[in-house]
């Protein structure tokens, strides 16, 4: 019998068992299922760089009246962005437990889902409309196509059976799993840069050198320059936030964190700059030649005499859709999905289920006004994991519920949510405007929505990390065994142990306690190297129950492997468990 339930996997993370749906589950570093490695990792990047969407924010910005020198500097910051998260192996639903907490993060997932769901309708609107030039430069009489929809419908007979198409043909392609996708950006590396270097090399030819170009003067009116060089910064960053937080989505099956890094760095800054730049120098070039002021490059193609040439651009920027929609929007939305429903819904149902109810939505409008809901999102996890918590992140905590260290207030961080809250309230105002143009609202709204990015991001930020200062998260320690670990370059937190502290037993625990502080002055002059500077004793009040907490480095545990009599080396990532404390029990610490 066909059952439609996800079968769930079991597997160990740092020692604890963890169940949960295969494509929640962290990808050990020496699964076969990491087969990205530096070129691919660039490739996608660099795939991502060549893109419409990139053309079309700088190219916005010289059409609103912006210098292309200006313009240029605006897109710098699409390199902000793109290596968040980077060097995490779990994907973003299952990331967004540590700050948001296990149930919390469940606003955080929705948030990305809805945007993705949008970006995938729009992505297949725009893939549609390559379509219909493709069909148009192969077909001319196509270009003739009878119209038999009202002009209300703000949309052609010929441009609806363009998106249906399109809408058809990547349907079978989200199929492939994430593993594969890497041939899919490899063809892009190969075939977006040749096109955007003719497509650049066309534009410099046809106006006659960088000069007529670049003499143009910024132009713009009823704002002031600086919000237009502004607003084109944040575009540009917007432009990849859905990308910025995708990317654990992709990085968890690379070879190395090393491999994501350089090829992050390398691969995104300069092709994505060069991406957007083509953006500015064609629509200045198609001012010059044609006298035409567009941002869009298919009305550049329509231009064009030679219908070769219309088919070959359409079909690059046909490219570009569909490599968006496969992997940023709908493998999004798939692993949204299924942390949501895990028991029914995998990635690539979930994806499925995306492409779905994009149909039902109106991309358009709100194009752009996604970030107001990503930005402060970003902000949080960028505070939480660098800032709040060192760099550090406990895995196999992530996948627990009550026992979790992140289940602080019945699986809800409250800090996060209203910090999250707070950052949407400055953009409202500019959002409202940005769905309904005939809703009006203070210039000042709309300079601020203008920099929805960076006013979410630090917004969101500032407001967690001040929640944490004033309410600051206190540790807790239970008696269930676990593993308390993090992964930071500071130190490890290592293995605890309780034991009961009756009155009886109190002078048996000050002799322990005396008895391993000893050790550790011992290690201390005997080895050269840093030991830790104290054992760290805990007392439960509420029950009465003591822990001991060592805090040290990896390198430090294999110095201290010859002392089994007190302590000994639990694995090769430093966990040291305390070897004379009777009788012992694991324990961890939980966050509320």
């Amino acid at each position: 019998m066909l059952s439609l339930c996800i079968p769930s996997k079991q597997t160990q993370i740092d020692g604890s068992t963890v169940i949960d749906q295969p494509d929640l589950l962290p990808v050990p570093r020496d699964s076969d299922a990491r087969k990205w490695n530096t070129a691919h990792m660039g490739g996608y990047w660099i795939a991502m760089a060549f893109g419409r969407p990139q053309y079309q924010v700088a190219a916005t910005a010289v059409t609103a009246g912006l210098s292309p020198g200006a313009a240029i500097g605006a897109a710098l910051g699409c390199a902000a962005s793109g290596w968040i998260g980077a060097t995490y192996g779990i994907n973003f639903p299952v990331l967004a437990r540590a700050s948001f907490g296990v149930y919390g993060n469940i606003i955080a997932v929705l948030a990305r889902a809805v945007s993705g769901v949008a970006w995938f309708g729009l992505q297949t609107y725009q893939g549609g409309q390559c379509l219909q030039v493709m069909l148009g430069a192969i077909f001319p009489s196509f270009k003739s196509f009878k119209n038999h929809l009202p002009p209300s419908a703000h949309v052609t007979s010929s441009q609806l059976l363009c998106f249906f198409l399109f809408y058809i043909i990547q349907l079978p392609l989200l199929f492939i799993h994430i593993t594969k996708l890497r041939h899919l950006f490899m063809f892009k590396v190969i075939v977006m840069p040749i096109f955007c270097l003719a497509l650049f090399g066309w534009a410099v030819g046809r106006a006659h050198g960088f000069g007529p170009l670049f003499a143009q003067k910024t132009d713009v009116h009823g704002s002031p320059v600086a919000l237009v060089f502004i607003s084109g910064v944040s575009s540009a960053i917007a432009g990849e936030t859905t990308l910025a937080l995708n990317i654990c989505d992709f990085t968890r099956f690379a070879k190395s964190p090393r491999v994501v890094v350089w090829a992050t760095i390398l691969s995104l800054s300069i092709p994505l700059t060069l991406g957007a730049s083509l953006g500015v120098v064609v629509t200045s070039a198609v001012q010059v030649i044609y006298g035409v002021s567009t941002w869009n490059p298919l009305q550049v193609t329509e231009l064009w005499s030679s219908r070769a040439a219309q088919f070959f651009a359409a079909f690059c920027w046909a490219l570009t859709a569909i490599g968006s929609n496969i992997s940023a929007n709908s493998t999004a939305v798939g692993n949204d999905l299924a942390i949501l429903f895990p028991r029914y819904i995998n990635v690539r149902r979930g994806q499925y289920i995306c492409a779905l109810v994009s149909l039902a939505t109106c991309p358009v409008s709100l194009e752009g006004g996604y970030t107001i809901f990503l930005a402060p999102i970003c902000g949080i996890l960028l505070a939480d994991y660098y800032i709040r918590q060192h760099w550090q992140l406990d895995v196999a905590a992530l996948y627990r519920r009550e026992s979790s260290r992140y289940w602080y207030t019945h699986g809800v961080n409250w800090r996060a949510v209203a910090a999250f809250m707070l950052a949407l309230i400055p953009s409202l105002p500019g959002f409202a405007a940005k769905i309904n143009t005939k809703i009006k609202v203070p210039i000042g709204a709309r300079y601020i929505f203008a920099l929805v990015w960076p006013v979410g991001v630090i917004v969101g930020g500032a407001c967690y990390l001040l929640f944490s200062a004033v309410w600051p998260v206190h540790i807790r320690f239970l008696s269930q065994p676990a593993i308390c670990r993090s992964y930071g370059y500071h130190h490890t937190i290592l293995q605890a142990y309780f034991l009961p502290a009756m009155h009886s037993d109190l002078a048996a625990v000050r002799a322990r306690i005396v008895e391993i502080e000893r050790l550790i002055a011992e290690l201390r002059a005997e080895q050269s190297a840093a030991v830790p500077q104290q054992l760290l004793h805990v007392r439960d009040v509420r029950d009465g129950r003591s822990a001991f907490l060592i805090w040290t480095s990896p390198a430090m545990s294999s110095r201290l492997k010859g002392h089994t009599t007190i302590l000994e080396t639990h694995n090769s990532l430093g966990v040291i468990k305390l070897l004379k404390v009777p009788p012992a029990q694991n324990i961890y610490a939980q966050a509320h």
